[in-house]
């Protein structure tokens, strides 16, 4: 990860002043907070309650864009159903809203570094209908359109945020852009790609690359440290980021000063075209909070942060926690302020908010002296040589706690001025389902992509979504979760990770649907593997980016054995089940088969 060496080295024996940092830039700026005098909007308990943007974007998505995106997805299965002519009326009926209402889709996409960025970017092309051969030969492509929801944390959370900011472009498009625009010269306005052939931290081709590299790093982050805020190890991460995932940065200037996303509000994305078309799926990035007094009773063996700490969300709109100990939002735009006579805007970019995301240096934090020899150390160095001491955790990121006082019985940061929030996967759950179990939402369906690396050879087997269970299983019936296995050896064993696999379909009609689709092994074809990759691998050439997403949309298409034959007009089954059932319709005749045969029953 982290191996700037003697780069770093240098500049903690010759710190910048922070004057020459900062001159000519600017950071969070101070604004005028909400005429109401409430910053904070509680949200509820029981179902909890969505912000009046979320709602009117769902909703307003749900009546102009989703009715055609469905049809759009149906005629794809129908063009590629094996089922014979007499079932096609059936099979039609799966997705008409006279039948009953259009099913409510959400994605997660879990961490893993660039292996989770890129094995999800292999299964959101697998499901988009603007990829041919998604919407002509495997009959799975729309429902990327059709989804409501989009979650991500870590690696996946580079993919959201990427996807969202960058105006909803193909995955094509989105890694590697047109020429015309990567040459465009419209810094902030263009994408210019993953550019995964640069490293995330060490991207020079000399020594001397590498220096000028972290002090363009150095001098994005001072003035965010001139206005007032603390700055820590994930303001440099996110702006090495940035450069990858967030409009400003093309081959020829990613070493250099620059745009780089500079600028980019996650709260911002409201303003993309596709998002005021209401085009894309509406994002949503996770964060886990790491609270004063962590209990290690709740904490899952080998991570860092107990499954009990609130978990956090950034939207367009909000950000805060659907959790009962906190249950409480404040704009995006004005995340950074600390209550409701300060307030300030621009805290919330793209990059940071989607480093916050992958931050994962705490887990180093085990001393203070293995911290330092970690590959977060020179980094920690280098901070406090050129910002000096400051009062917070340098491993990871320090937000104005806006809810100071809020829940004091419940919020265990309630008297903290800074809420310490680090990558969403840190207690365990590697993927952002929790944010698509939040009633008030209705997801009926989620596709869960597992991209975890839980054995030797960096494939899942099931435990982070084992993981998420117990999770919500500590809020009784809050987060209605289907019935999985309870060990990773059961995956294993029962072959669950080598094949997509619906969970929830005979529990009850509240509980979701989850398609679970992992990075479980090699595909079926005998091809040699590429989605083993290792999760600080933080370099990939343009063929490997390639090789990857083409082979984790095989994965993701395969079927069962490798007999995809059924597999799009299963999927449309499993889509459909809970959205149907809770319109108190029967099971549809044609899915009776695909449903026995992809629905885990234990």
């Amino acid at each position: 990860m982290f191996s700037w060496g003697n780069s770093v080295a240098f500049l903690v024996l010759c710190p910048l002043s922070i004057a020459a940092l900062t001159s000519g830039r600017s950071f969070p700026t101070p604004v005028a907070c909400p005429s109401s005098g409430t910053l904070v909007r509680s949200a509820g308990a029981g179902l909890g309650q969505l912000s009046p943007g979320e709602n009117s974007y769902i909703s307003t998505r749900a009546s102009t864009v989703l009715p055609g995106a469905w049809n759009t997805y149906l005629k794809n299965v129908l063009a590629t159903s094996p089922t014979p002519n007499h079932s096609q009326a059936a099979l039609h009926n799966i997705l008409t809203s006279q039948s009953a209402r259009l099913p409510k889709l959400g994605i997660a996409v879990s961490g893993g570094s660039y292996r989770a960025a890129l094995f999800g970017a292999g299964v959101l092309s697998s499901l988009d209908a603007r990829n041919s051969t998604a919407a002509q030969k495997t009959g799975t492509g729309g429902l990327l359109q059709s989804a409501s929801y989009l979650s991500g944390l870590s690696g996946g959370s580079w993919l959201v945020t990427s996807l969202a900011q960058a105006n909803f472009p193909t995955i094509a498009d989105l890694t590697f852009p047109p020429a015309a625009q990567v040459n465009s010269g419209l810094g902030n306005a263009a994408f210019g790609g993953w550019l995964a052939q640069f490293d995330l931290t060490n991207p020079g081709p000399t020594a001397n690359d590498t220096l000028a590299y972290v002090e363009a790093i150095l001098a994005e982050i001072a003035p965010k440290f001139a206005a007032g805020f603390p700055v820590t190890i994930t303001d440099v991460w996110s702006k090495a980021i940035s450069r990858h995932f967030v409009n400003g940065t093309t081959p020829q200037d990613i070493l250099a000063e620059g745009a780089h996303g500079a600028g980019v509000l996650f709260s911002d994305i409201a303003k993309v075209p596709s998002f005021v078309a209401h085009e894309q799926p509406f994002p949503i990035l996770i964060a886990d909070s790491i609270p004063p007094t962590p209990d290690p009773s709740e904490t899952v063996p080998g991570e860092t942060v107990p499954l009990t700490s609130e978990l956090w969300e950034f939207n367009v709109f909000e950000s805060g926690s659907f959790d009962p100990m906190l249950a409480s939002f404040i704009p995006t735009s004005l995340l950074g302020s600390s209550n409701a006579s300060k307030c300030v805007a621009g805290f919330d970019q793209a990059g940071y908010i989607a480093g916050i995301s992958s931050d994962l240096f705490n887990e180093f934090n085990v001393s203070a002296a293995a911290l330092l020899a970690s590959p977060a150390g020179p980094i920690i160095e280098l901070i406090n040589a050129t910002f000096g001491p400051q009062d917070v955790r340098l491993d990871s990121a320090a937000v104005p706690n806006p809810f100071k006082g809020i829940n004091p019985n419940t919020f265990a940061n309630t008297n903290e001025d800074f809420v310490t929030l680090v990558d969403g996967g840190s207690d365990g759950e590697q993927i952002p389902i929790q944010p698509l179990l939040v009633g008030a939402r209705a997801v009926d369906t989620i596709i869960a992509i597992d991209a975890s690396a839980d054995t030797a050879d960096n494939f899942a087997n099931g435990t982070e979504f084992i993981n998420s269970a117990k999770r919500a299983a500590l809020f009784g019936s809050l987060y209605p979760f289907p019935t999985i296995p309870s060990t990773a050896d059961i995956f294993v064993q029962q072959n669950l990770t080598r094949h997509p696999t619906f969970f929830g379909c005979n529990d009850s009609v509240e509980t979701p649907m989850i398609i679970y689709i992992a990075n479980g092994r090699p595909p079926a074809d005998g091809a040699a593997p590429v989605t083993g990759t290792p999760t600080l691998q933080t370099t990939y050439a343009p063929e490997e980016v390639r090789a990857f997403i083409d082979q984790a949309f095989d994965i993701a298409t395969q079927g069962i054995d490798g007999d995809a034959s059924d597999w799009g007009t299963c999927l449309a089954c499993g889509v459909v089940e809970k959205a149907r059932a809770r319109a108190g319709l029967p099971r549809l005749s044609v899915c009776s088969a695909c449903l026995e045969r992809y629905c885990w029953n234990g």
